[in-house]
């Protein structure tokens, strides 16, 4: 039992490197040398855990998405606001997020961009994450009794996706007050009769 925890904890030790490397670097850019040299693993203990680099970019991404859960969404959720003000305040978590790491977008568009077509199974992990965050917001419209939450919920996912790629891209945060204006102007518009 001792001997699987300790397996388990080098397990998303290697995890944690990778993902800070990957989502920092790119997973084609990052080759597994680059994280093996700075972390001091072996190769033959990588390999131990990962069968390959593929497997290894799923974990990260699985750890992703538990990482982007935890600082996003649960830390909105508890914050026992109403619904639209969760969906303001995911715009506000996301900013503060990029203003901590500007360069670290979302690493499940990233993974679906770079393997569309080369590997079905990281292309799955990272369309699964982009629609967990579409979801998230269909449910939140839905919450607050919008007549066509699904298709608000949608529009509001195009624009937060957009103000991170474009903070991601400019260096600066900016892009996040224009996307929370644009939002209530849709509140506004769905709740007109």
């Amino acid at each position: 039992m001792e001997q699987a925890n300790r397996g388990e904890a080098k397990r998303q030790e290697i995890v944690g490197w990778a993902f800070d490397h990957f989502y920092d670097g790119g997973f084609h850019a990052t080759g597994v040398d680059k994280i093996l040299a700075e972390t001091g693993i072996s190769k033959r203990t990588l390999y131990k855990y990962f069968a390959s680099k593929e497997e290894l970019i799923e974990a990260v991404l699985a750890h992703y998405a538990v990482w982007m859960s935890e600082r996003l969404f649960d830390r909105v959720a508890a914050s026992g606001r109403d619904p639209r003000e969760q969906i303001i305040g995911l715009f506000d978590a996301r900013k503060e997020m990029l203003e901590e790491y500007p360069a670290r977008g979302c690493l499940g568009l990233k993974a679906a961009q770079e393997y569309i077509g080369k590997h079905a199974g990281i292309a799955a992990k990272g369309k699964a994450a982009a629609n967990y965050v579409e979801q998230a917001f269909i449910s939140l419209c839905v919450k607050s009794g919008f007549a066509r939450a699904e298709a608000l919920g949608r529009q509001i996912n195009i624009i937060f996706q957009g103000a991170v790629l474009l903070s991601q891209i400019r260096g600066d945060t900016k892009a996040f007050a224009a996307a929370k204006s644009a939002v209530r102007t849709l509140f506004a518009s769905a709740d007109a009769p």
